[in-house]
């Protein structure tokens, strides 16, 4: 049986929403999120059984798809982070999807 349709509030997106908008995977939506590519999403249940999803502002649709064109152009997740604090900038918001800060794991670089 499908489930019914859920009815959302246009200025919101949903996982798939992002996953078919940049062609990624669920996990890969995850991992974005972790590193800061998108935001993180606001958890919301309808009360049913399996009915608990995420939901994301609606602009990370549009993120996504950037992001996705970015890699596939070959940029690296730094060079990405710094496009999107750039455009973030232009647009006049400060840190849309801030990247979380880095944990040194008190790992020598080897460098001085």
């Amino acid at each position: 049986m499908t489930p019914p349709p859920r009815n959302l509030d246009p200025s919101f997106a949903t996982t798939e929403d992002i996953m078919n908008a940049a062609g990624i995977t669920r996990k890969t939506v995850a991992a974005w999120v972790a590193c800061g590519f998108l935001p993180t999403p606001i958890r919301v249940s309808q009360g049913t059984v399996g009915g608990v999803f995420n939901r994301f502002p609606a602009w990370a649709v549009e993120r996504a798809r950037f992001v996705a064109q970015r890699r596939a152009a070959g940029f690296t997740q730094d060079e990405i982070l710094e496009m999107l604090a750039e455009l973030d900038a232009r647009q006049g918001i400060s840190g849309k999807a801030a990247a979380p800060p880095r944990k040194d794991k008190g790992r020598s670089t080897g460098r001085k």
